[in-house]
């Protein structure tokens, strides 16, 4: 890295940190005005709101690192610029393209960056929200019980088949419960129950209810009071709302895309969601080409200037990216296309004025 690669890395990454935090923080308020609904109208505890705004802070942060890379590079280059450093250095010889050259390649590591942040941190962390959130609406005032569930789980000598005729939240009760377990080369085993609570972590309490054995065209019967058995669902995994696309991981994308495709299933969502995630997370390559000519004259590198300019910027790409999204979501344009079109455009208004303002 030459003298002027670390000049320039070093001018726009001492405003990033800057320029990150303050997207970070408007994203941060405007959930919590969303946490305030519902410690006002759930009642949930102050301490839990807390958590939950722990959870979702990763996700804030990688949404915001594009954003933060524009408006680094705004007020880095129109420091530079106010400074007279812009013009010693083209006037010295080096060409506008070299002085963007490093900014670009920046705008790539925070992309990258973004992304295994996304992968890791961020995966994990809206995880923990989903579940937290699932456990917050379950003792919410407007949840409605869920009726005729069933699942399969597996055991360790077979598999097991779970029924019920309702779950209710509020008790956290199993209506008219069935279990039966398929053993190979084992007597089959059923358990009725009228209904069954749960007690804590996969163990659930069964109550007035009987065992059935049947082997070689017999059956032994048992009648209990209470019984505890292995459910593998806690309350949360009953109320807890089916992963959408968009919250899911690249990694599980790619899995359901796979799976999709071999049950001859539609991935249009899944594909969309994946290139999506990517296209926003490359966005800051397309946003530092576009905020390099954008800073050149002088008088641009103001807090006040560059954030306003940085937030016209952002408007445009959403104004392309929200009707493109809604397009795919119609079926009128491919969901590839709507994920890069914003980038694509905004990359090449960025080249151009480029182009322009090396000549």
């Amino acid at each position: 890295m030459t003298l002027l690669d670390r000049l320039l890395v070093t001018e726009i990454g001492s405003s990033f940190g800057a320029a990150l935090g303050l997207f970070t923080v408007l994203l941060v308020m405007n959930h919590l005005f969303y946490l305030a609904r519902l410690i006002i109208g759930q009642g949930i505890a102050i301490q839990i709101a807390l958590v939950l705004m722990a959870y979702k802070i990763p996700y804030f942060i990688a949404f915001s690192a594009p954003m933060g890379a524009l408006l680094a590079t705004v007020w880095g280059m129109g420091r530079l610029a106010d400074h007279n450093e812009l013009a010693a250095l083209r006037v010295s010889g080096v060409s506008l393209l070299r002085i963007a050259a490093p900014l670009v390649l920046t705008g790539v590591v925070v992309a990258a960056g973004t992304l295994v942040f996304a992968e890791g941190v961020v995966s994990l962390s809206e995880d923990q929200y989903r579940v937290a959130m699932a456990d917050v609406m379950a003792r919410g005032p407007e949840l409605h019980p869920i009726e005729n569930v069933f699942f399969q789980a597996p055991i360790p000598q077979g598999n097991a088949l779970y029924s019920a005729h309702r779950y209710e939240p509020r008790s956290r009760t199993l209506q008219a419960v069935t279990v039966v377990y398929m053993t190979p080369r084992q007597p089959l085993e059923v358990i009725e129950a009228d209904h069954a609570t749960y007690a804590q972590g996969t163990q659930w309490t069964f109550e007035n209810g009987h065992m059935y054995v049947l082997s070689e065209g017999q059956m032994v019967s048992t009648k209990f009071d209470t019984l505890r058995v292995t459910v593998p669902r806690s309350p949360e995994d009953f109320t807890l709302a089916p992963k959408q696309p968009a919250d899911m991981s690249i990694r599980e994308l790619v899995g359901e895309i796979a799976r999709y495709r071999r049950n001859g299933g539609d991935v249009r969502s899944f594909v969309g969601e994946l290139n999506t995630k990517v296209a926003t997370a490359l966005s800051s390559v397309a946003f530092v080409l576009l905020a390099v000519p954008l800073s050149l004259r002088p008088h641009r590198s103001g807090p006040s200037m560059g954030f306003g300019m940085s937030i016209l910027v952002l408007v445009g790409y959403y104004l392309i990216a929200i009707p493109a999204q809604l397009a795919a979501d119609g079926h009128a344009l491919s969901p590839v296309l709507a994920a890069w079109l914003p980038d694509v455009i905004v990359g090449a208004a960025g080249v151009i004025l480029l182009m322009r303002a090396a000549r």
